[in-house]
């Protein structure tokens, strides 16, 4: 599994690949956390900078337009707040997409500036869609800062007469109607639609790989049962190992031989007293202290060289 640490900056680095494929003009300001998009909106030409906290994807990032315009989407600061893929937006979001959605909206429906409108201006958040702003005893607004704004947002209702502004006023169904028409919420229900589809298509793909997960579990789960048997096995062999590597420890060796040779010699020496006791014979007594002896002689011989060589090899460093 890899670190969280380390897909974090995988997804990051995913999401501003997404950034520069879905939109032009994208400028790095500072690496891998702000970015500047610049494009033309009517007359205005705008730039929209982005920045990515240190939590991004799971965070949001920060959008702002410059110089600020007066749109829905936007508040009297210049940062984008309420367009739908910014307020919607998961680490699953694509940023492209999200930012080339918004650049198409105040490309499609251009925006005033917000230094147009003035002491006039209103947050852009709080814009419903009643149209109090109008005086329908005239076809003239009552505000013409409100007018030129609400003409680009709603250019529909430029085509109808003084009836039916009258009548869309008085019902809410021809009101939801008339707004369900209006480009931007048309593009809004449009990436609603693409994201509907896009989180659908990867539940389908997550579906179809689930039967595959469950095999590569049951194997993992298989070959670590059989590690677990060999890390037990490897265990029992090293105590093995380790008994017998000290059992045939050359110091251990000399030891032994050193052992062997003392009862070598006590049994000589006890095959001399049962002769002198009249216990054996003289051809027995012989026999028996010969081999004694000489298996004494054989062992001290052994255990003295061993001695010897393990002396050299300790002056020598080993």
């Amino acid at each position: 599994m890899l670190p969280r640490v380390f897909k974090q900056d995988s997804d990051r680095k995913q999401q501003i690949t997404t950034l520069k494929i879905f939109n032009d003009n994208v400028t790095e300001i500072t690496e891998d956390s702000e970015y500047e998009l610049t494009f033309q909106s009517g007359d205005h030409k705008l730039a929209l900078r982005v920045t990515l906290g240190s939590d991004f994807p799971k965070e949001k990032p920060v959008l702002e337009i410059t110089p600020p315009v007066f749109h829905p989407w936007v508040n009297e600061k210049g940062f984008v707040t309420s367009a739908p893929g910014l307020l919607n937006f998961s680490p699953h979001s694509d940023i492209g997409r999200v930012v080339q959605a918004i650049i198409r909206e105040l490309q499609r429906n251009p925006p005033p500036l917000a230094s147009e409108c003035g002491s006039s201006n209103i947050d852009a958040e709080k814009i419903s869609p009643s149209f109090s702003n109008y005086s329908f005893s005239s076809p003239t607004p009552k505000n013409t800062v409100n007018s030129r704004h609400y003409s680009s947002m709603f250019p529909n209702l430029e085509q109808l007469s003084l009836d039916e502004l009258r009548f869309l006023d008085e019902s809410e169904d021809q009101q939801d109607e008339f707004i369900d028409e209006l480009p931007a919420i048309k593009e809004q229900n449009r990436f609603i639609d693409e994201l509907i589809d896009s989180v659908e298509g990867i539940a389908e793909e997550n579906l179809s790989k689930e039967k595959h997960l469950i095999e590569l579990k049951e194997h993992v789960n298989s070959q670590m049962e059989e590690v677990a048997k060999l890390a037990f096995e490897n265990e029992r062999l090293y105590s093995i190992y380790q008994n017998l590597s000290e059992k045939y420890s050359p110091k251990n060796i000399q030891e032994e031989l050193s052992k062997a040779a003392k009862e070598a010699d006590q049994e000589s020496e006890q095959i001399t007293e049962s002769f002198l006791d009249g216990a054996i014979d003289v051809d027995k007594f012989l026999n028996l202290f010969i081999r004694s002896k000489t298996k004494y002689q054989l062992r001290k011989t052994k255990e003295e060289k061993l001695g010897q060589q393990l002396d050299r090899l300790q002056k020598a460093g080993f």
